[in-house]
C-alpha cells in the first residue's frame, strides 16, 4: 500500500501573545452642535480575570490608544490618545471629509507590540 508522507512543520509568531486586546464597549454620543464623543473600556491580557476590581490592570508601561476615522476603506484621520475617550468636533469632521456616515476604529497601543486589534463602530450623524 502506497501512502503519502506527511510533512510536519513548526511555525512561530513573533510577539503575538503581547498583542493588546481590542477595547470593549465602544460607544458614542452626538451633542446639539454635532460634535461626537467616543468612549470605550480598556481590556488587558495581564491579570484581567479578577472579579474583585472595578477596572482591569493596564498591563502596559503607558495607556495609549490609536483612533482612526475611515471612509470607504481610506483612513482620513489617525490620532493617538491617552484616555479611554476621544472628542471629534463637527468642524474637524467636516475638514477631514468624513461626512455623516463613517467608521471609527480604536486599538490599544503596546510599547512592545504596537497597535493591537481594532474595535470598530459605524457613526451616523
Amino acid at each position: 500500500m502506497g501512502g503519502r508522507a506527511q510533512a510536519a512543520g513548526l511555525e512561530a509568531f513573533n510577539g503575538i501573545g503581547l498583542r493588546p486586546y481590542a477595547p470593549g464597549h465602544l460607544s458614542y454620543d452626538i451633542d446639539a452642535a454635532s460634535d461626537i464623543s467616543l468612549r470605550w473600556v480598556r481590556r488587558t491580557r495581564v491579570d484581567g480575570d479578577s472579579w474583585q476590581s472595578t477596572e482591569v490592570p493596564l498591563g502596559e508601561d503607558q495607556e495609549i490608544y490609536m483612533v482612526r476615522v475611515v471612509v470607504g476603506g481610506v483612513v482620513l484621520r489617525e490620532d493617538i490618545v491617552a484616555a479611554q475617550s476621544w472628542f471629534y468636533p463637527q468642524t474637524l469632521r467636516l475638514a477631514d471629509g468624513a461626512g455623516n456616515d463613517f467608521k471609527v476604529e480604536v486599538a490599544q497601543v503596546s510599547d512592545r507590540f504596537g497597535p493591537g486589534s481594532f474595535r470598530s463602530l459605524w457613526i451616523h450623524v
